[in-house]
């Protein structure tokens, strides 16, 4: 007795598969010119390619402003990225991509240090000083504080900025943050955000008091005020999809104030250091001090002490309502941004009561525009 013949299962032909996939293609390139999109990405946090002038579709080629464009716009591009991107994450191979998940936060990976950058930064700074009591400001990394939780291949590449924070260490003009950022590092950053939460700006401020020579005063006695739905940049260049969000939460002094702001385009002031309708934006964290600028001056005529004098990146934002009120003017320069010489800055106080210098470890390690202008 022979066994019956076994049915084959058809076969979709390759021919049928290559046309089905060149369809979904000519559709989601078609989705993408035709459908209105947009000109910026909040969630990315940058432009995006413009349409092209006169595309050319009768070749079977693409130049890269058309490519550009379709990548760009295809319909479902951030479910795209961000399946992407969690699927680099839980297969290991993001350990080089702009920022890591860990723990339930988003992190910026380590720092590389550049000792001889690092060391010039130090000696202009010393320099530029004098007979001016200084003091630095780099908190340690987000990322540095809970290596602890990272897979050890991971954890063992934040190595690298342990001879960083050696050197700034043997600085006598270094102010070490308080143990509360060993202890609740998730407490003083942000879980979206590499920027430190006012809680971390509040503990600087505390362990400043004692080398600028001012009293800290209880938080309760500023003027709190909360945002919520914040994301921050780190998690912008994540690529994950946006499902952390985390509230600003802002201080400052309540008394009469003047900001002026100088930037490439002009002068600008205000009477307030919070702008809360910043804090509803793409760049959430603008709220202080309504962003970066070349420079600022900060004027509280009710303060105690003279002239405040600060190098600073975005680090200082929320740092800096917090010292108004020690002083009746703060000079603030953010050397991306303009600002000239560090020493001009300097020669627009006759009462320099102390400098501070307030930078990531990122920034001090790698921006070198410090290092032209701290002359």
């Amino acid at each position: 007795m022979t066994d019956a013949p076994k049915s084959k299962k058809r076969k979709i032909p390759d021919s049928a598969a290559v046309i089905a996939g060149l369809v979904i293609l000519l559709v989601l390139g078609l989705a993408a010119v035709f459908s209105p999109g947009g000109t910026f990405s909040d969630w990315e946090r940058r432009e995006l390619a413009d349409r092209p002038a006169d595309p050319d579709l009768t070749e079977w080629k693409t130049d890269k402003a058309v490519e550009g464009f379709l990548k760009d716009h295809v319909p479902g591009r951030q479910i795209l990225v961000a399946v992407d991107s969690a699927a680099q994450f839980l297969t290991g191979r993001g350990s080089r991509l702009n920022t890591w998940y860990v723990g339930g936060a988003i992190v910026e990976p380590p720092v590389p240090a550049d000792t001889r950058s690092l060391e010039t930064k130090l000696r202009r700074f010393e320099k530029l000083a004098g007979d001016v009591p200084w003091a630095l400001v780099t908190p340690k990394t987000h990322g540095w504080l809970i290596r602890d939780r990272m897979i050890p291949s991971m954890a063992a590449q934040y190595d690298t900025e342990a001879e960083a924070y050696a050197i700034l260490e043997k600085s006598g003009n270094t102010v070490s943050m308080p143990e509360a950022f060993d202890a609740n590092p998730d407490t003083m950053y942000y879980r979206t955000d590499h920027h430190w939460t006012l809680q971390g700006a509040y503990q600087a401020y505390l362990a400043l008091g004692e080398r600028l020579g001012y009293e800290p005063l209880p938080l309760e006695d500023f003027r709190v005020t909360e945002y919520e739905g914040f994301m921050g940049t780190t998690l912008s260049r994540s690529g994950l999809p946006p499902f952390w969000k985390d509230t600003l939460v802002c201080a400052e002094p309540d008394s009469p104030v003047t900001l002026t702001m100088n930037d490439r385009d002009g002068e600008t002031a205000a009477d307030r250091l919070i702008f809360p309708e910043d804090a509803a934006t793409y760049d959430g964290y603008a709220v202080y001090l309504h962003g970066n600028h070349g420079t600022l001056t900060i004027e509280r005529p009710d303060a105690p002490e003279g002239t405040l004098v600060v190098f600073k990146d975005s680090f200082a934002n929320c740092l800096l309502p917090l010292l108004s009120r020690h002083y009746r003017r703060i000079i603030a320069v953010d050397a991306r941004y303009g600002g000239g010489f560090f020493s001009e800055a300097l020669a627009r106080s006759d009462d320099t009561k102390a400098i501070l210098y307030v930078y990531s470890l990122d920034s001090l390690v790698n921006d070198s525009e410090i290092t032209k202008r701290a002359k």
